[in-house]
């Protein structure tokens, strides 16, 4: 991730986002780097071993900060 966050500033980037899991292992790695939570879209992201939904967390990071 702070790879892509170098990259980022490179091709003169400053926000970054993304989604995941809610609940999954990801949701507080990306919180521990910095990101921050913008909410929670329920019913969002399919789960890969059935047909059922899961909720999904926006969040997003100022690369300026």
């Amino acid at each position: 991730m702070l790879r892509i966050e170098d990259q980022a500033r490179e091709a003169g980037r400053t926000l970054l986002t993304l989604d995941t899991v809610t609940g999954a292992a990801a949701e507080p790695l990306y919180l521990s780097i910095g990101y921050t939570k913008v909410g929670v879209i329920p019913g969002y992201a399919l789960r890969p071993d059935s047909a059922e939904l899961d909720s999904t967390t926006v969040m997003y990071k100022n690369l300026n900060s």
